[in-house]
């Protein structure tokens, strides 16, 4: 037995590193990405018709209750439902467990989970029809169900069907389907499309195309190799997968080997439950890295520079008519910079790129924070909303009245002619500015969890650690969701020196803890963490076997 252990030790898994990109293999990564695209497009889909919706929740409230709805519990229901989907996706998060391993495995959990898709979107188009405003929050929180599990089940997908030497780019196109749905519900928003009043129901029903076409195309789609040998004990159905995806050409022997070793592995380390994976000695670096990512890249302030983008524009002279494209243009530039990530993230590295792009990040935001500081404040002496008039004094009807201008203290600037801007050309500094910024979140701290996270752990502990990275990212994006408009409201562009301040502890993280993970197996990532094989009754996690025995994935 020991003579064959040592054999099966010696095996050279080097040929399992050097897959090709087969045309199936492509197909079941855009497949699987659509449920990444829908995410994107609950991300972004309320921003352009907000004011129609806004219209609609009060002709609903005057419908169902008979009297006006307030301008205060007006915002209180905009921002319930604006936020309301991180909600249903922590939920959604913490069913990727259950669901994923011998229960439905990864394939047909992304085939059922678009059931509530459609029934979130048919809710949300419903909903002007019925006159009810309740139908659209009600519909938002089973969208952030569906996407809370889809985007995690999509990323464990992508990284054990791809082979090592491609696992990065692959996995960076869950990243690009995100920012694809954001940029495609901003061109679907404007007015002359699907914004207008009577076509914004068929925005929020967009969903079902995407769902119906995943649901369909994915039932007669390859499952996951690893999960029908190591989930399912199914190794034959384990090899016909393999060879669809990678070809008649594969090296089938090596490539089973690889995953029987991780198999083997499995067996001393039982599927884990969240609270095993979170008491785990061995595997707490780990966790503690995604963890770290994942609420790094909500709390580094990518909310808060869509947020400013628009009013950036309009101070640097775009026509207000068209602020709404220049917003869509920045979106344009995050797709293309992910495709670039996509391209160079297998050569450069996960860490190298972790560390350039979150530093430009944090460089970014000191300059922003000067550059949209200097703009708010530097004109007006008086610190009236205009922010024009560098010599104006408030008076006690809260007029700005500009004296040294005009020589006439009862003339206001709505009297006098428009003041020519001599720093216009911060606001344009801004601009390059927030280009910068979003070229380097997409190449690096936009994709890069995604990755990292299934590359982290063997697939026992690959559910829970999913679980856990949903439920703290869409935490940290509803807290983010809540404080950034008081914070902005009160401080102003100093806000964004605390997301600088993330980005600077962030990027020195990275450089202590997060080692490269770039063409390694799954089996030589895990040995980088010291995590080996022990035939002793406690496994390789610092657990005891037992421990797991009658356990659930919570």
């Amino acid at each position: 037995m020991k003579g064959d252990d040592s054999s099966k030790n010696e095996v050279d898994f080097s040929e399992a590193t050097r897959g090709k990109l087969t045309f199936l293999l492509a197909f079941c990564v855009f497949i699987a990405d659509l449920g990444s695209f829908q995410f994107g497009y609950t991300v972004s889909v309320l921003n352009l018709p907000e004011q129609e919706l806004k219209k609609f929740y009060n002709e609903s409230y005057f419908h169902m209750f008979g009297v006006e709805l307030g301008t205060g519990l007006l915002t209180i229901l905009w921002s319930c439902t604006v936020s309301i989907y991180c909600l249903g996706a922590v939920v959604g998060s913490l069913l990727v467990g259950p669901l994923t391993g011998s229960f439905l495995g990864r394939k047909w959990t992304m085939v059922s989970i678009n059931l509530l898709s459609v029934a979130g979107a048919l809710l949300m188009w419903g909903s002007k029809m019925q006159t009810s405003f309740q139908m659209i929050i009600v519909g938002r929180t089973i969208m952030g169900v569906h996407n809370g599990c889809a985007i995690m089940v999509v990323s464990m997908y992508l990284a054990e069907v791809s082979p090592p030497n491609l696992r990065g780019a692959i996995g960076t196109t869950q990243q690009l389907f995100i920012t694809m749905g954001i940029l495609v519900s901003q061109i679907l928003g404007l007015q002359q499309i699907l914004g207008s009043e009577e076509r914004w129901p068929y925005l929020l029903g967009f969903y079902v195309i995407p769902a119906v076409l995943q649901a369909f195309c994915m039932m007669f789609l390859p499952e996951s190799p690893r999960c029908l040998l190591i989930d399912k004990d199914d190794p034959e159905a384990s090899r016909r997968a393999l060879v669809k995806l990678q070809g008649a050409h594969v090296n089938q022997e090596v490539y089973m080997q690889e995953m029987k070793t991780e198999h083997e592995n499995e067996l001393k380390e039982p599927k884990m439950s969240l609270l095993a994976l979170v008491k785990s000695r061995s595997l707490r670096t780990q966790l503690l890295i995604c963890v770290v990512l994942w609420v790094g890249q909500q709390l580094s302030g990518v909310n808060a520079i869509f947020f400013y983008s628009t009013s950036i524009f309009l101070q640097s002279g775009v026509p207000e008519e068209y602020s709404d494209y220049a917003t869509i243009g920045v979106g344009g530039i995050n797709v293309l910079m992910t495709v670039v990530s996509m391209m160079v993230v297998d050569r450069a590295g996960r860490k190298a790129l972790l560390l350039w792009g979150v530093a430009t990040m944090a460089f970014s935001f000191a300059v922003l924070t000067v550059t949209l500081g200097l703009t708010e404040n530097l004109f007006c002496e008086c610190g009236c909303q205009q922010g024009r008039w560098p010599t104006g004094v408030l008076d006690s009807a809260g007029a700005c009245i500009l004296p040294n201008v005009t020589g006439d203290p009862n003339t206001t600037t709505s009297t006098v002619a428009p003041f020519v801007n001599p720093y216009q050309w911060i606001s344009y500094l801004s601009i390059v500015f927030v280009v910068i910024y979003i070229i380097a979140f997409a190449i690096a701290l936009g994709p890069i969890p995604f990755i990292i996270t299934g590359e982290m752990f063997r697939q026992g502990a690959r559910p829970a650690a999913f679980m856990i990275g949903g439920s703290v990212t869409f935490v940290a994006n509803g807290v983010v969701g809540l404080v950034f408009p008081i914070l902005q409201a009160r401080i102003g562009a100093l806000t964004f020196l605390i997301f600088m301040a993330v980005c600077v502890l962030l990027c020195i993280f990275v450089a202590v803890k997060v080692p490269e993970t770039n063409n390694k197996t799954f089996e030589d990532i895990q040995k980088l963490f010291d995590v080996q094989d022990d035939a002793s009754g406690e496994a390789p996690n610092g657990i005891p076997n037992d421990a797991y025995e009658g356990t659930t994935y919570l």
